[in-house]
């Protein structure tokens, strides 16, 4: 094979050891694993993590009908292939959250030689095969965040939000109904007049059961950020649920429990089908659920509370401050070195920010106990877990973002006893939470966990659901270049 300098690698970062191999003597594939290279290098582009993809995509298309075209296509699947190859040493945490190590993308002759070599030989079909990732509907996704890409359908206009519901009445109702119409949810000849009336009520319902949501018929941030969700962004969505739902702990057939942050939803698995459905509350934007997997290795029935630091602080002191029993009011006590502290007691110092930090706040077990009856440890850096609550009305909310980080589960009852279902019978369960006495149950089989951000998803019966990006992870990056979305208009 002739070899010589080609200066443009120069330009695209890509060195070769000594040697450059010659563009247009690089071996080229079939046509439909041309195709292969350039969508599964496309969903690492769209993804939009890291823009050398976008470059090496735009570099690849401009290249079609040209002597690069070889050298380029066999540089998008060595860095399609790198990317996956490292991705298998990647944590859970920095999937969710898109956090990668900047890529090497420093080829060597050898690396396109053995591309070249699966070409000769019929393997590279096989390769790309192993290198898509490894995720139920793996070619619907594909196909969907094409479809956005091309993004055809009529987008809505935003206006500034407000909460809109039966009675509100405005320009913005008028945007409101012109959207649902064009949708196909509202009658074309219903008046547009600013006034949300019964009908546009029955119309956000039905967008809204059609989407996941709370069918309440008012128009949320939740409802309202789908509304006006652009293709652009669900393209994105697409492409970075693809990579934050390839990981083989979910695809194994062992037994675990997910939470879907995004969607506020609880999910336990068997089997790779769901036995266990849960409404969840999750942290607040300020005091975001953090995305991590861990074991559970113990439940305790009938928990005593030991307030965070952070909830201490933000929450109990500036209460204590207006009402010294604030706390004891609800059965909470206030400890200094293990002795119970009389709140009468405390003086304004012990009230400051660093005062405070030296004392240990503890309710007591029973129905107000702000974690319920139950909860679910697992080891974590972030000291969070599962519980219950003794605020049951959150879970008919369709936002459900109140926590202080930790997850509050509705069925919590129903999860306990599924864990337990090798340690304790059901009713032996019920008789300790009704005796009120704390007790701690050790896990035989830890079971795994899984706190995902998954902003879009596939269900069983194969329609597409865009959820909220509730702590705008991915906002900063929902925009694509102009000339990647121009390729597909």
């Amino acid at each position: 094979m002739n070899r010589v300098i080609l200066s443009f690698l120069v330009a695209v970062c890509l060195f070769f050891s000594t040697a450059a191999v010659r563009a247009e003597d690089v071996q080229i594939p079939s046509v439909n694993l041309q195709k292969e290279i350039h969508l599964q290098l496309l969903e690492i582009a769209v993804a939009n993590f890291d823009k050398s993809y976008t470059r090496q995509y735009m570099r690849l298309k401009n290249s079609r009908s040209t002597p690069d075209y070889g050298l380029e296509l066999a540089l998008s699947y060595l860095m399609v292939k790198r990317f996956r190859d490292n991705f298998a040493g990647v944590s859970w945490e920095n999937t969710q959250n898109l956090s990668f190590r900047k890529q090497d993308n420093a080829f060597t002759v050898k690396d396109v030689e053995a591309y070249e070599e699966s070409v000769r030989n019929g393997t590279l079909e096989q390769k790309l095969t192993m290198l898509r990732p490894k995720i139920p509907n793996y070619i619907s996704y594909r196909r969907e965040m094409l479809e956005q890409l091309k993004g055809s359908a009529t987008e809505a206009e935003p206006y500034p939000f407000r909460l809109l519901k039966e009675g509100s009445r405005g320009e913005d109702v008028d945007s409101l109904k012109l959207f649902m119409q064009e949708q196909g949810y509202l009658d074309k000849y219903s008046p547009i007049n600013g006034e949300f009336d019964f009908e546009l009520t029955e119309a956000v319902k039905n967008y809204q059961f059609d989407k996941g949501l709370k069918p309440d018929g008012m128009v949320g941030r939740l409802t309202y950020d789908l509304i006006f969700k652009t293709h652009e962004s669900k393209a994105v969505s697409i492409a970075r649920t693809m990579i934050r739902m390839n990981h083989p702990g979910l695809y194994g057939g062992e037994s675990y429990v997910f939470v879907n942050i995004p969607k506020m939803e609880m999910n336990v698995y068997s089997g790779r089908k769901s036995v266990l459905q849960s409404n969840v509350v999750v942290g607040r934007t300020d005091r975001q659920t953090p995305r991590l997997s861990s074991r559970i290795d113990n439940v305790i029935l009938n928990p005593s509370w030991t307030a965070p630091v952070t909830v201490s602080e933000k929450d109990y002191l500036p209460m204590l401050r207006k009402d010294r029993f604030y706390l004891a009011k609800k059965g909470i006590t206030i400890y200094l070195a293990g002795e119970e502290v009389d709140p009468s007691e405390l003086t304004q110092e012990d009230l400051t920010a660093d005062g405070f930090k030296k004392f240990r706040i503890v309710q007591r077990p029973g129905n107000n106990n702000a974690m319920g009856r139950y909860k679910f440890n697992f080891p974590n850096k972030e000291s969070i877990f599962l519980h219950s609550t003794n605020s049951p009305g959150k879970f008919r909310n369709a936002s459900r973002m109140y926590s202080s980080g930790c997850v509050r589960v509705q069925k919590s009852n129903e999860l306990a006893k599924y864990l337990l279902r090798d340690e304790l019978s059901p009713d032996k369960v019920d008789k300790i939470i009704e005796s009120e006495r704390t007790t701690w149950l050790k896990l035989e089989h830890k079971v795994p966990i899984y706190l995902a951000y998954w902003t879009s998803y596939i269900a069983e019966n194969g329609k597409v659901y865009y959820l909220p990006d509730i702590y705008s992870l991915d906002v900063p990056d929902s925009r694509l270049p102009a000339d990647l979305l121009n390729l597909f208009k």
